[in-house]
């Protein structure tokens, strides 16, 4: 724990540190996190981590990453900078989603249907708020106020204050309820199920549309500066795009076998999807949706979360 707190007191007082250079995919058939340079797209190292790693979340302003590991009920805090673990931290139950918000990590528990909030400085499990059955994907609004959590036996959406931990409602979407991506107007959720995107909108805390996409949605990504959503869809071995401007889908292109994580690469205008049945890592021009290059990756390999630093949109985050 000693090295973690170090970390922190050490950054804490940063106002800001530049995007990571790099992307990072889990062996979670293994152990470790493969670290990619963003620009050529080359592997840098691999950084050891426990057996099993699953979901990643990269902090906006400081130089870490966490990573979930199901199986054994842990957390890892990563140095991006060092490209080395930091500590290991024991949080029973299933952490599967994590996100950064604020001074904290949220993770969702699918084993005990709650979403742990974890003080990085600390690495202690400081609260825990029940939410829906077997809590998936997770995600934070542009200022870091809210955390939305994706209920997948309950198919429904649970909103939380992130600076109280108080539940502010709870919202029904389609089956399954799985991946979500979000803008500074609505929420993105890929509904595994039904097929379908459930656009919600932010301001209103309500399901406005719903959209149909490919078969088994699984990961959702959102590019602001071209105004669209992709959503890969397991089955089809496909991405669906949606425009955010008119809320319909304008293309839907192939991918390698059974597409699931997916991220945006907005400063290289790229779309990131990982082929969990080819082991691979397919990756396309976000702006004409062609592929450039497809990466052969480890079996197993799977980064489910924020895999690609995002930019920050809003204008101060606390």
């Amino acid at each position: 724990m000693l090295r973690l707190l170090l970390a922190w007191l050490l950054y804490v007082a940063a106002a800001c540190v530049s995007a990571s250079p790099y992307f990072y995919i889990n062996q979670q058939q293994g152990e470790g996190v493969r670290v990619f340079n963003r620009s050529d797209l080359k592997l840098t190292t691999t950084i050891p981590s426990l057996a099993g790693p699953a979901g990643i979340a990269i902090h906006p302003r400081q130089p870490w990453f966490a990573i979930t590991y199901p199986e054994q009920g842990m957390l890892s805090f990563m140095d991006s900078n060092k490209l080395i673990p930091l500590e290991h931290i024991p949080v029973g139950g299933s952490p599967f989603g994590v996100v950064f918000a604020g001074q904290y990590l949220f993770y969702t528990d699918w084993e005990h249907h709650i979403v742990g909030v974890v003080h990085p400085g600390t690495g202690r499990v400081i609260k825990k708020i029940a939410v829906g059955q077997s809590p998936a994907g997770i995600a934070t609004n542009a200022c870091e106020s809210q955390i939305w959590v994706l209920n997948r036996e309950s198919h429904s959406v649970t909103v939380l204050d992130s600076r109280q931990f108080k539940v502010i409602k709870q919202i029904a979407v389609g089956k399954a309820p799985f991946a979500l991506a979000l803008d500074d107007k609505y929420a993105y959720i890929a509904n595994a199920q039904d097929n379908t995107l459930s656009i919600v909108s932010q301001a209103q805390l309500t399901e406005v549309k719903r959209v149909k996409v490919g078969r088994m949605p699984y990961g959702v990504a959102v590019d602001q500066n071209q105004h669209k959503v992709f959503v890969s869809n397991q089955l089809s071995n496909s991405i669906s795009v949606l425009d955010t401007r008119t809320q319909q889908l304008t293309n839907t292109f192939k991918t390698g076998a059974y597409p699931e994580n997916i991220a945006v690469d907005v400063a290289h205008q790229r779309l990131l999807v990982l082929n969990w049945f080819d082991a691979s890592l397919s990756v396309f021009d976000s702006r004409t949706e062609q592929e450039i290059k497809r990466i052969q990756l480890a079996e197993g390999s799977r980064a489910f979360g924020q895999f690609v630093t995002q930019p920050q949109y809003c204008p101060a985050v606390p």
